[in-house]
């Protein structure tokens, strides 16, 4: 097989051309490991000339890392991506391999052509959609039964849980925030409010004034016991939710989250039957993003990128690929891999239906840089001076509206 800049590729009809050693890397929690564990495996006996070798790990501190690989050639040959590292990382397409040149062994008329198109850059296909997706309400309704609580559907109803949750024991909190998890759930409430794109047309689509209400919705949330503080959460010592002791046990009794990450959050709590929630009204329009959610890309630098393909095109419309990987990835944006899969018991699948079904607005790809949204990004640090009570609204949403500017003036590198 060549390098990934030549053009052409190897013919991926049978296992024989398909050869050499390659490198995998994902992250996620334990069942997406254990399922691709075995994919790999099946992947190996369908092409026992090829050697995969896994690469995975947990979110927290994973983008830090596979960013420094990636801009400095050494990632692996085949990567699950999220979507904005494309606009990030792909140094204008020549960080990852135009999959267009493979495409007599990834079949990429089975992808949705707006999806291909959220992942070209300059003409290139930097990567394939695995999924699309969107943040929901994902509640313990065992801890709401115990409260004695309804399932919140609106702003005042959500509201009147947390005082609810308060009056019972001032320990438990109808809902979970981390900061990120906040940002998403900031910009759901402005756009049901007011119905616009977050960022269109590469400019920022609302005011100071506009971002300060949601600042102050937030400290709302706080105030009515919704949600735990920032400095709350921090002081429970884990770095995720779902590996929090308070939502293990069913202290934090929702989440505003991927449908793609429903199972693990689920799967990590001792005692507790899960629903999936409707979207709260908080006013007149239906908030929240939808995206591609995670992709598969190759290296621009990998010496196999045909079998690096030919596992892209197992893992997503290969019976033995897509079966075994199942939903632990989300919903299939693959045709052919949906068409395999019977998701009539998967919470993961009405999840996705129900936000493919709600959400209108699309995300800029700059939201989820690591230097607006991550660890110490713009506003990321906004969210921590409005919780901590060091920042009113109005500064911290000058810091946001600064940082969407230099996000969208920069290439993110």
């Amino acid at each position: 097989t060549k390098a990934a800049g030549e053009n052409g590729s190897a013919e991926g009809g049978n296992s024989g051309d398909i050869s050499g050693d390659i490198t995998f890397s994902w992250w996620g929690g334990d069942s997406r490991h254990e399922a691709t564990e075995k994919a790999i495996e099946a992947f190996q006996t369908k092409y026992p000339s090829v050697t995969v070798s896994p690469e995975y790990g947990a979110w927290s501190g994973w983008e830090e890392k596979q960013s420094l690989n990636i801009l400095g050639g050494n990632s692996a040959d085949l990567m699950q991506i999220n979507w904005n590292w494309i606009d990030s990382y792909s140094n204008n397409g020549t960080n990852f391999a135009d999959l267009n040149q493979y495409a007599d062994i990834i079949d990429l008329s089975q992808f949705p052509e707006d999806a291909l198109a959220q992942c070209t850059v300059d003409g290139k296909l930097m990567a394939v959609p695995i999924a699309m997706t969107g943040r929901l309400f994902y509640w313990n309704k065992t801890t709401f039964d115990k409260i004695g609580v309804e399932i919140p559907t609106t702003l005042d109803e959500l509201l009147a849980a947390g005082k609810a949750f308060e009056a019972y024991d001032d320990s438990y909190y109808p809902l979970v925030t981390k900061e990120l998890d906040r940002a998403f759930l900031m910009v759901y409430y402005l756009q049901c409010k007011y119905g616009k794109d977050w960022v269109k047309d590469g400019a920022l689509q609302y005011s100071q004034e506009e971002i300060a209400e949601g600042f102050d919705f937030l400290k709302n949330l706080e105030d009515n016991h919704v949600i735990p503080t920032l400095q709350k959460v921090a002081g429970d010592g884990a770095d995720l939710i779902d590996t929090n002791a308070n939502w293990i046990d069913g202290h934090y009794a929702g989440i505003f989250l991927y449908d793609t990450s429903i199972v693990k959050h689920a799967e990590a709590v001792k005692d507790g039957e899960f629903v999936i929630g409707d979207y709260i009204k908080m006013g007149d329009y239906h908030g929240g993003f939808i995206k591609v959610n995670q992709a598969f890309g190759i290296s621009a630098t990998t010496e196999h990128p045909a079998e690096a393909a030919a596992l892209i095109q197992f893992l997503v419309a290969e019976e033995d690929g897509v079966k075994t990987l199942g939903d632990t990835r989300g919903v299939p944006a693959n045709k052919a891999g949906l068409s395999m899969l019977d998701l009539s018991g998967s919470q993961v699948a009405e999840a996705n239906a129900k936000v493919m079904e709600w959400s209108s607005f699309q995300m800029d790809p700059t939201f989820e840089r690591n230097s607006f949204t991550g660890a110490d990004g713009t506003f990321f640090n906004a969210l921590q001076l409005s919780s901590y009570g060091e920042s009113d609204s109005m500064s911290c949403a000058k810091i946001v509206e600064d940082g969407v500017a230099n996000e969208l003036s920069s290439t993110g590198l």
